[in-house]
């Protein structure tokens, strides 16, 4: 028997892993989301078996048995049996993990005593289980679960990854920020006074950035992309497309200088597209393009930190648990569905200056440049 998860505290999001392993489990079914993130009720993939890999010398099956309504356990290339559990038990269970933490204050809670009994019976010491070291060889790592599925509509039977994102945790980020996704600008009209008043300019015991724009207008501060301040970065975002840096700079620019409102992402690139910036002749198609592109990356396995070789490292699609607690996903076939949903809900975020070392002016070799950092967040209502 494993060791028990009773008083284990996780976020909310992480929780979320072991509740979608519990509910499908339970239904026995996927439902594909349409491209405003509702139940499609006539697609869905019927789920076959779940694997994970909590040890490093041992990977579980979760096989459903749907003909006797029962979830059988086993060691992956082995015909033991460790146990067989009916399906409605891992119904019940996913329902009393939902409505046990989805209303919890904290950042770290524990789940439900009944719950981390049943874990234990299922095996499950980890709820946010490592990925299964043999399968993230092959499908890469920014998958939070395997499951073999039968699609619905062909019967083609596939294993595939999933990265599970959760609407009652908080929005999650599509893009997370760093210290090494800064893009530089130059700066003209500043000296070394300016720089020394703008670089101490706080508010409320923060960076208060606000001011900081009111004083780079102010004092006639205008500013041009350099570039990004990592090369890997840079490397990683031309693989996207060539441009990809210069369009991003403009969106980072336009959220944290030029606009007062409207940080959506599709909003940002309706005016990007009346500026038309690159002077390209098809602008409504290509910034949009350029910008799902950049989202799908960014989801799909691209960071600004680590070398990046230009492929999906999601194999089957994204896992959404609603509100309400409905399991949906996008997988590969709904493809232009999830890009449009990527495009139409989430926005371009403020990140701490203080963490991500950006927001004051540095002079290298007599100009003076000046970093700005921004992460994609998923918005809170969909469209």
């Amino acid at each position: 028997m494993v060791d028990s998860i009773k008083g284990k505290k996780l976020n909310k999001g992480e929780w979320a892993e072991f509740y979608v392993l519990l509910k499908l489990l339970g239904e026995g079914k996927l439902y594909t989301a349409n491209k405003l993130l509702q139940k499609n009720y006539q697609s869905y993939l019927d789920v076959l078996r779940v694997i994970r890999q909590e040890l490093s010398s041992q990977v579980l099956e979760y096989i459903i048995d749907k003909d006797n309504s029962v979830v059988i356990i086993k060691v992956q290339n082995s015909d033991e049996i460790l146990v067989s559990i009916p399906m409605q038990e891992f119904k019940v269970n996913a329902s009393l993990l939902f409505s046990g933490i989805k209303d919890m204050k904290g950042s770290s809670i524990p789940a439900p005593d009944d719950v981390c009994d049943f874990a234990r019976i299922i095996y499950v010491s980890k709820p946010k289980a490592p990925a299964v070291k043999a399968l993230k060889k092959q499908f890469g790592g920014k998958n939070d679960i395997f499951i073999e599925v039968r699609d619905s509509k062909t019967s083609i039977v596939s294993v595939m990854g999933f990265s599970i994102k959760s609407k009652f945790g908080g929005n999650p980020t599509l893009f997370n920020a760093g210290t090494s996704s800064q893009y530089i600008y130059r700066l003209f009209g500043c000296n070394d006074a300016l720089m020394e008043e703008f670089n101490a300019i706080t508010e409320d015991g923060g960076r208060g950035w606000s001011k900081c724009k009111e004083f780079l207008s102010q004092n006639g501060i205008t500013m041009e992309f350099v570039g990004t301040k990592n090369t890997t970065y840079k490397n990683n975002l031309s693989l996207v497309r060539e441009s990809m840096s210069k369009i991003m700079a403009w969106c980072v620019k336009d959220r944290l200088i030029d606009s007062p409102r409207d940080y959506e992402v599709m909003e940002t690139v309706e005016r990007m597209i009346k500026v038309n910036p690159l002077n390209v002749s098809n602008p409504a198609i290509y910034y949009e393009k350029a910008i799902k592109d950049f989202l799908i990356a960014g989801f799909t396995g691209m960071t600004a930190a680590n070398p990046w070789d230009g492929k999906e490292q999601v194999s089957g699609g994204y896992i959404c648990v609603m509100d309400q607690g409905d399991v949906l996903c996008y997988h590969s076939s709904d493809r232009e569905a999830f890009r449009d949903y990527l495009y139409r809900n989430t926005h371009f975020e403020y990140v701490s200056a203080d963490k991500y070392k950006w927001s004051r002016i540095e002079k290298v070799k007599n100009e003076y440049l000046l970093p700005l950092n921004i992460s994609v967040r998923f918005n809170t209502k969909t469209r």
